[in-house]
């Protein structure tokens, strides 16, 4: 979706679900992908502002994410961890601080790890509009219309606290009067203090590659493992065959993996194929039964598959059909 196609009726809402997959298509007008990573029951909840071409939300989850994101075409997106202190958020496979703004203009997508309890604070803008609001309030600053690629940008302690406060004051209060996006005079108020605090936030100069060379790499090859896992279901590829796909060794792969995402290879697999699994026994046709969907995917052990999705998704998945 374009920035152009954005302009729908302001609203806010508060969108709440036990499915992994379904959390990911909870914000408007992004292109995501989510692999539920933690072991648990699955509860995600959303609060999100959507004014076309704006968007302010605050995501959590208990269970970790692996999650594959692109926000919609010519905005910019902005992040920024929930906890001031957050441990084991990655951001395009590097670890990411409390005070590490992440940046991207949605020209690619980007992935992101996050712990389990945690979540994202963020922000998703035309840069024309910041650049317009930048200009009329001083005209002599010659500000950068588009902002570069993914980044990061550190935070001095002030800009993180006016930041994450304006967003948490913005998605609380619009919770309690959401009746408030009715009247045109709030809502120019309301875009007005964001735009502000971004101006005062946003300086490029400041900013540096979110990724080195090498890591951007080893974020590729876990990002490819992926595509092909998943779209080749039927032809069972385990790291042996993964390795010859994409010309690389062994502990190429495993490198890759711990750099990027903290487990290896065959950890992310099973936890790959067990979310695909789950998938399908939810959306899937009564005439297959659990054990041809598991099958699949790769599993041929029903006993051990069945205690591994357990495990993983705190049910079974007997359970999970019959909810379906």
């Amino acid at each position: 979706m374009s920035v152009a196609s954005t302009h729908l009726s302001a609203c806010f809402r508060v969108k709440r679900t036990r499915e992994v997959d379904v959390h990911a298509r909870n914000l408007a007008a992004w292109d995501q992908d989510y692999v539920q990573t933690s072991p648990g029951v699955f509860q995600g909840q959303v609060r999100e502002l959507f004014d076309g071409p704006l968007q302010a939300f605050e995501e959590v989850a208990n269970c970790a994410t692996n999650q594959h994101c692109r926000p919609w075409q010519g905005g910019v997106w902005l992040g920024l961890s929930v906890p001031e202190q957050p441990a084991g958020l990655r951001f395009m496979g590097r670890p990411v601080g409390g005070h590490e703004l992440m940046i991207s203009d949605g020209s690619e997508a980007f992935d992101l790890q996050v712990p389990a309890g945690h979540g994202l604070y963020g922000l998703v803008f035309d840069p024309r509009e910041l650049l317009g609001h930048v200009h009329a309030r001083d005209q002599a600053v010659t500000s950068p219309a588009r902002i570069p690629g993914v980044r990061l940008q550190t935070l001095t302690p002030t800009q993180r606290f006016r930041l994450v406060g304006l967003l948490r004051e913005v998605l609380r209060g619009l919770e309690a009067d959401p009746g408030a996006l009715a009247h045109e005079a709030s809502r120019r108020s309301l875009r007005e203090a964001l735009m502000t605090v971004l101006a005062d936030t946003l300086m490029p100069a400041d900013q540096a590659d979110a990724v080195t060379p090498r890591q951007q790499r080893r974020q590729d090859v876990v990002r490819r493992v992926r595509e092909l896992v998943t779209e080749q279901p039927q032809d069972y590829l385990g790291v042996e065959r993964l390795c010859s796909e994409l010309h690389i060794t062994r502990r190429t792969l495993q490198n890759c993996f711990q750099d990027s995402l903290g487990i290896s290879p065959a950890s992310y697999l099973r936890l790959v194929r067990l979310n695909a699994v789950r998938r399908e026994l939810r959306n899937g046709t009564a005439d297959q039964t659990i054990g041809d969907v598991a099958a699949r995917w790769g599993f041929w052990h029903m006993g051990h598959f069945s205690h591994d999705y357990k495990a993983l998704f705190g049910e079974t998945p007997s359970h999970t059909r019959l909810a379906a």
